[in-house]
């Protein structure tokens, strides 16, 4: 079946119109005599087969297009088009069109058709064609159409909401944002949604009704004219304008606007910029395959989507998508793009906010004097200067209200911001890329330099600290949060163990790949050994082989989250030995700080005596290890072999040289009883007390934060993504409401994004990755009350400070 844009957009250029019906369309073709039996149907009279084709058959309208192109062939696209029985001839002049019109009309006599006349048009200049009135200024919904949207009545229930959409889909080309504006309508559809008709419902309802019934006129397209692309994206919605330059002008020719799936919600703002680039490139295609075009945007990072050197994933699939198109993007700011912007704006007075950093023109001024008179409190003070009393800091200049600025190192008067336009001076100096989203001081001093308002300071203060980009980027200007919290040592060994996984290194001759941590948190003693992979059976064989068989089942045993000790194996193992099983918060691996300290020590160790494939390292790690356990530790004062076997090692040296080896058997027994339990008690005093120097130190450079039950956070989640820099990612993620308090540092944690749906996973995070959520939408709220101005002065002191000023 022909598409009603294509056939509509080969009407450009032509102003005379006819259009033609065929009577009773299909009973104008025979049926098959072998056919015949496939259209019987049975009555109470008998069994009866078609002649000719009936309605109702799968391949009915297939056939009679066919037999339609058939017919024009020749003629079809050029001089007339055919939409199944409707035929359109269309000629730029009259003289012209009689002679279209002969052809067809032979051609139709010849073939034997009949024409219903009572649904002929000829010659006319304005015609509705496939619902549309088309004329040759451009393309109008259809009247009818529109009449019946202008009478439809309110929704009671989903199944009216869905005629409605379906009727006003139809026209959506002709509806700029038209995704954004029915989306309470979508919302409805959902599935398992109840049926509210609230006040977001009622204003899309109306809005759709008065944007069709406003006579919205689109322009044909031109394959000689400069044609460009508008595309926006917001945070539910993606839209684009296919413009073309017709006589000195940009001119829409149609509108596209769809709603975001789940997963493209999750999207970054560029990569949604992106992706509304992409898709209204290809829904535009017929129109830009094989010419040059522009694409607009309003995000000046897209302009290096189309030459982007090695992509990859997601982008490289878009990047690949654009190499077979003439394509040109550019940046166009926000301001001037608001025909495709689907946040709506509202719109400023341009010639004040377009570039803040320049002073208006005068005739700029002369309009932005009506911006001032808006706020009611500029405007009071308007009025009483107008009388002829004077404030000591304001004073009228070319019409416009300024204040004076006392800072003798910048300019003299600077110019006010009425309350309506603060916002996008806020966003002009501290989002825009000119402005690079900097910090407070920067913000501030860059806008106090030409421009002012009472509460400037609070109101800077409060939109930088509430800006989303920044607070998923920046970390706190602030010490670290959280103190610390030293882990007690235990009273025998191997009571609380830590457990980790080193690697991956190199391929061993003996095919390992790991190395397998383990450290008693009272002797400090090592354990370690070499795995081929890290998968749970090599960890569970180890835990017991090595450490419940050797030195009996521990009661606490501390890992991060890694997949292989959350396996179902190593739980049933340390069920099985009644351990508790104590994992560390995520990206925090300093809560297991002792074996995290010795995986250092044991690379350092191993890169001593590693050949230089490093394919030996597996070999040398029982001899470090041995050399790390038989050394003292400052922390202990004792070796981890003393604390563990009550005696010092003997060394292969001990051996080959000469010793004094006199000992009687009643003083050895008594020492082995006697000497490793006060060692260990000894050496739980050490550690003690090198916990309370390091937590005095730690402190010192940290900060206590409390947070309560139902705070809203953003959490530090470090991402990394193929092909991007990781150090150009947002740091910080959607906010996250506190839900449980498990200590001074750590806190439970869930997404209030994923709860408003279903129950969301909880998380469990230290506080070091939390910091406080400042609502992005109380960004403008007063940050306190307006400043009164002085108390007005007399005329002749007016008049004095004149005088000075001028001298």
């Amino acid at each position: 079946m022909p598409r009603i844009d294509d056939a509509l957009d080969y009407l450009a250029g032509a102003k005379i119109f006819s259009i033609m019906d065929l009577k009773s369309g299909y009973w104008q073709i025979e049926v098959d005599d072998k056919d015949g039996e496939k259209t019987a149907f049975v009555t109470s009279d008998g069994l009866y087969e078609f002649k000719v084709m009936p309605f109702g058959l799968c391949n009915a309208p297939a056939t009679f297009e066919r037999m339609m192109d058939t017919v024009l062939r020749g003629l079809k696209w050029n001089i007339c088009l055919c939409y199944f029985d409707d035929i359109i001839v269309f000629a730029p002049n009259f003289q012209e069109h009689k002679c279209r019109l002969r052809k067809v009309l032979k051609c139709i006599q010849e073939a034997g058709l009949t024409l219903n006349s009572n649904k002929c048009s000829f010659g006319k200049k304005k015609l509705t064609i496939l619902g549309h009135l088309v004329d040759e200024h451009g393309i109008y919904p259809d009247p009818q159409k529109t009449a019946a949207v202008t009478k439809f009545p309110v929704p009671e229930n989903v199944s009216d909401v869905r005629s409605f959409l379906g009727l006003r889909s139809y026209y959506r080309r002709f509806i700029k944002n038209f995704a954004d504006i029915a989306k309470p309508l979508h919302d409805l559809l959902k599935k398992n949604a109840k049926f509210s008709w609230g006040t977001p419902q009622k204003e899309s309802f109306l809005t759709l009704k008065k944007l069709l019934t406003s006579g919205p006129v689109l322009g044909h397209f031109l394959p000689n004219a400069e044609t460009k692309i508008h595309s926006d994206a917001s945070g539910y919605g993606i839209g684009a304008v296919l413009v073309q330059v017709q006589d000195g002008k940009e001119r829409p020719l149609a509108y596209a606007s769809r709603s975001l799936t789940a997963a493209e919600k999750n999207y970054s703002t560029a990569e949604k910029k992106c992706l509304a680039v992409v898709w209204a490139i290809s829904k535009f295609r017929p129109y830009l395959f094989g010419r040059p075009f522009t694409v607009v945007t309003d995000h000046h990072s897209l302009c290096w989507l189309a030459n982007l050197k090695d992509p990859s994933g997601r982008l490289a699939r878009w990047a690949l998508r654009l190499q077979e198109y003439d394509i040109n993007i550019v940046y166009k700011s926000s301001r001037k793009h608001s025909d495709a912007d689907s946040l709506s704006r509202k719109p400023l007075f341009e010639s004040v906010v377009e570039n803040c950093d320049e002073i208006p023109s005068l005739a700029a001024i002369t309009d932005y004097r009506k911006e001032q008179l808006k706020d009611k409190h500029l405007k009071s003070i308007i009025r009483t200067l107008g009388k002829g009393d004077g404030y000591q800091s304001y004073q009228m200049r070319n019409n416009v209200l300024y204040k004076r600025n006392y800072d003798p190192m910048r300019q003299q008067w600077l110019l006010v911001i009425p309350k309506q336009l603060r916002r996008d001076v806020l966003k002009s100096l501290h989002d825009a890329s000119t402005s690079g989203h900097l910090g407070f001081a920067k913000t501030y001093d860059r806008i106090r330099r030409k421009y002012c308002w009472p509460g400037l300071y609070g109101s800077v203060r409060r939109y930088v600290s509430h800006c989303r980009e920044c607070q998923r980027r920046k970390s706190p200007p602030q010490l670290p949060s959280g103190q610390l919290h030293p882990i007690k040592p235990p009273d025998i060994p191997f009571n609380k163990i830590g457990v980790d996984l080193l690697g991956r290194f190199p391929l061993t001759r003996n095919g390992n790949r790991w190395i397998i941590v383990c450290t008693d948190y009272l002797t400090r003693f090592t354990v370690t050994k070499a795995l081929p992979t890290a998968e749970a059976t090599e960890i569970a064989k180890f835990l017991v082989e090595e450490i419940v068989l050797k030195h009996g089942a521990p009661r606490e045993m501390i890992s991060d989250r890694g997949r292989s000790f959350l396996s179902n194996l190593v739980k049933d193992i340390n069920q099985l030995c009644q351990t508790s099983h104590l994992l560390t918060t995520a990206y925090h691996p300093q809560t297991n700080g002792l074996t995290e300290r010795f995986n250092k020590t044991l690379a350092d160790m191993l890169s001593m005596y590693v050949d230089v494939e490093q394919r030996n390292w597996d070999t040398i790690l029982p001899f470090v290890t041995f050399a790390y356990n038989s050394a003292k530790q400052d922390t202990t004062g004792f070796s981890p072999f003393f604390l563990v076997h009550g005696r010092d090692i003997v060394t292969p040296l001990d051996v080959i040289l000469p010793h004094d080896t006199e000992n009687h058997a009643d003083n050895y027994v008594q020492q082995l009883i006697t000497r490793p339990e006060e060692a260990r008690q000894l050496a739980k005093l050490h550690i003690l007390d090198a916990q309370a120097v390091d937590k005095r130190r730690y402190d010192e450079r940290h900060r206590p934060v409390n947070y309560n039950v139902g705070d809203l956070v953003w959490v530090f989640t470090p991402v990394r993504k193929v092909g991007l820099s990781e150090k150009l990612l947002r740091r910080y993620f959607d906010p996250y409401r506190i839900t449980r308090r498990l200590s001074d540092v750590t806190y439970e944690v869930q997404s209030i994004e994923v709860t408003s749906r279903r129950q969301s996973k909880k998380d469990i995070v230290h506080v070091l990755r939390l910091k406080p959520y400042c609502d992005p939408q109380r960004q403008l709220d007063d940050a306190g009350a307006h400043r009164i101005p002085r108390r007005p002065v007399t005329r002749s002191q007016t008049r004095l400070q004149q005088d000075a000023d001028s001298s």
